[in-house]
């Protein structure tokens, strides 16, 4: 092997190097966008498509600074074919789903009624909520509603 092919390799061996360095930190540096399998996308589907149909979901504002309220008002109706494979909701709690304790929690109120405990919910009824929150951390914040139900876990809406 001569000296020319050795040095030719070197030079090709660093050419190599530095173009794995540089997709690296771009890979870093470059800003990625929100997963789009999360929430409601990441349940199963007889999950998300037969236990509780959101509809008419607002939240606001989109950007909180510290101590600014926050709403979020809905519906929401429990399907009549709900799975035998998940619990009833006999014991459910309304909740609001965010990537961390951003919010604080004001009042939640269900068809009208305060609503801070768990109880029982209706097969086939719609509801109406509305969740008045307080942000803990400004910023841009994900927000979901959510239906804890016992022993069925977490039910996501979008967000």
């Amino acid at each position: 092997m001569g000296i020319k092919n050795l040095y030719k390799r070197g030079v090709m061996g660093l050419y190599g190097v530095a173009y794995a360095v540089a997709a690296l930190a771009m890979t870093v540096t470059l800003d990625v966008s929100t997963v789009a399998a999360h929430g409601e996308r990441s349940q199963e589907p007889f999950l998300r498509m037969r236990t509780v149909q959101w509809y008419d979901i607002k939240w606001g504002p989109e950007v909180t600074k510290v101590n600014e309220n926050a709403k979020i008002t809905g519906k929401f109706h429990l399907a009549e074919d709900w799975p035998r494979a998940a619990a009833q909701p006999d014991f459910s709690f309304f909740n609001v789903g965010s990537p961390s304790p951003v919010f604080v929690r004001l009042s939640t109120k269900i068809n009208g009624h305060p609503w801070f405990i768990s109880g029982p919910l209706q097969i086939g009824r719609d509801y109406e909520f509305e969740v008045n929150l307080r942000a803990r951390i400004p910023g841009r914040h994900h927000m979901h509603a959510m239906l804890n139900v016992k022993d069925a876990g977490p039910i996501a809406g979008p967000g």
